[in-house]
């Protein structure tokens, strides 16, 4: 009896939202993903960290997204418009950076592999550049391999 007691699993799920790259060479992860939709069909993913918000705006997927057929992802490049864009925002020493890319400004893109309106998972890469022109601080922060996985989709009113 004692035998078979102790052959049991714990088996544990992630189903956690996941939002998370390198920015400038450092792994960095973002809490409390969430995209939020709003009445003009705007979709912003949002995580933050203590010193740190980064956001990604796009529309919102008008045809089915299947995990499975590549042929269905979304791609919208970034630095070709204002309603496809990143936004980053550091805050160090009292002091406020803001990052971002848009029409003419920055580059990358955001692939969206999966949407069913509940949650919306993909990839991200970009380079946004220093929305002060008079700054001495790094004039752009770059992200390689971003990722966003299973993040929840609020709708506002």
């Amino acid at each position: 009896m004692l035998t078979l007691a102790s052959c049991s699993e714990d088996v544990k799920f992630n189903n956690e939202a996941v939002f998370q790259g390198v920015i400038n060479n450092v792994f960095w992860k973002g809490g409390n993903a969430k995209a939020t939709l709003d009445a003009n069909n705007k979709l912003i993913i949002n995580a933050v960290t203590l010193t740190e918000n980064l956001s990604l705006e796009m529309p919102v997927p008008t045809t089915a997204i299947d995990p499975k057929n590549k042929n269905t992802f979304v791609t919208h490049v970034l630095g070709t418009s204002n309603t496809k864009k990143v936004s980053y925002v550091l805050t160090i020493n009292g002091k406020t950076l803001e990052y971002e890319t848009g029409t003419g400004v920055g580059d990358g893109q955001i692939v969206i592999t999966e949407y069913d309106g509940a949650t919306i998972s993909g990839t991200f890469r970009f380079n946004a550049h220093n929305t002060d022109p008079d700054s001495e601080d790094e004039p752009v922060v770059n992200l390689q391999s971003g990722v966003f996985y299973k993040v929840p989709v609020y709708k506002t009113l």
